[in-house]
């Protein structure tokens, strides 16, 4: 154990209030941690009443077995220790885990989130007199993550969505300037994007609205539980998401070939389901996979996957769906055309 681990275990010993002995404390912490001496464990006391202003007191009172004994108890039965301090390694994550928040940075749920990790990022916790926590964080930047800026969302729209998704209540908002009514199942982070994944009452199919064009957001009633969420309304179930949020409702295989980095960096993802890996020859390896984030209806967008496939350039050849080559074979055309003019 470490120091702050020992002060939560006299802590939990003392708030049992069977009033154990210094005695009681280090047999206890020894057989836990074996070499604890008792200079240690006075420390930890003291420690425990100066820096925690825990109070204590050690008194002579009746044990459990009826027999008179002294011992420490809390004169204010329910004080207890904060239990937000961790060992070093915790530490080290948690505040890996704050620079991870920056991602979504600008919403209502990263300030939230904030303070939890301050709480259990801070290298050496102490409470002032009034009893709260002061924190040191650790500033070095030696690990980052970086990722898509967050879009922000108005906190009233945060706070509502929020307690609709929560309490199961219907929501009604204007979109793209037409009204909806939901019952919202998932929000979704992806891509510096906030979305609501839910079932869309007017076309009668689970749909997904991004939260910041999202207009006069509110309830449709004061009632709560106003729907029962389905066995399927896990986001994940209709798409891995690799793609981002983008889903189509329709599943088909993909087949790309792929040639140096693009082939090296396909093996060390997971794109969709059934994926498989071959050697296509001549350098090429071929990736299949299947997935529903592709639109086999027509439309003029290849969606994510085109992108992502014209991103790797002349190093990423679709060989299906037809849909997919025919999309891609469009784009490259009119690049030539555009490297024309």
């Amino acid at each position: 154990m470490d120091k702050y681990e020992r002060i939560l275990f006299i802590d939990k010993m003392i708030s049992s209030g069977n009033a154990p002995s210094q005695t009681d404390i280090l047999d206890a912490l020894r057989r836990e941690d074996g070499g604890v001496d008792r200079t240690t464990v006075w420390r930890d006391m003291k420690d425990l009443e100066e820096k925690f202003h825990a109070p204590l007191d050690y008194v002579d009172r009746k044990g459990p077995t009826g027999k008179r004994r002294k011992g420490y108890i809390y004169t204010a039965p329910t004080f207890r220790v904060p239990a937000m301090f961790s060992s070093g390694d915790r530490i080290k994550s948690a505040q890996l885990m704050m620079r991870l928040l920056e991602s979504v940075r600008g919403t209502p749920v990263y300030d939230e989130a904030m303070e939890v990790f301050k709480e259990l990022g801070t290298e050496a916790p102490t409470v002032d007199s009034k009893g709260a926590m002061k924190f040191g964080l650790d500033a070095k930047e030696r690990i980052i993550f970086i990722g898509n800026p967050c879009v922000e969302i108005p906190p009233r729209t945060w706070k509502t969505v929020e307690d609709a998704v929560m309490k199961d209540r219907i929501l009604k908002f204007r979109y793209r300037s037409k009204e909806r009514t939901v019952a919202p199942y998932q929000l979704i982070f992806s891509k510096g994007s906030w979305n609501l994944w839910s079932h869309d009452y007017g076309s009668g199919t689970k749909r997904l609205y991004s939260l910041h064009l999202m207009e006069d957001v509110r309830f449709k009633s004061d009632k709560e539980r106003e729907f029962s969420l389905p066995d399927d309304f896990d986001f994940r179930l209709v798409t891995p998401g690799f793609f981002g949020t983008f889903v189509s409702g329709e599943t088909c295989e993909v087949r790309v070939r792929l040639r140096g980095y693009a082939a090296v960096y396909a093996r060390d993802r997971t794109w969709g389901d059934g994926q498989s890996v071959e050697d296509a020859g001549g350098g090429w390896t071929r990736l299949s996979f299947t997935t529903t984030q592709f639109p086999a209806d027509g439309s003029a967008n290849g969606g994510p996957i085109l992108t992502w496939i014209l991103g790797w350039g002349g190093d990423a050849v679709p060989e299906a769906p037809d849909e997919l080559v025919e999309k891609w074979r469009a784009s490259v055309s009119v690049m030539a055309d555009n490297l024309r003019t």
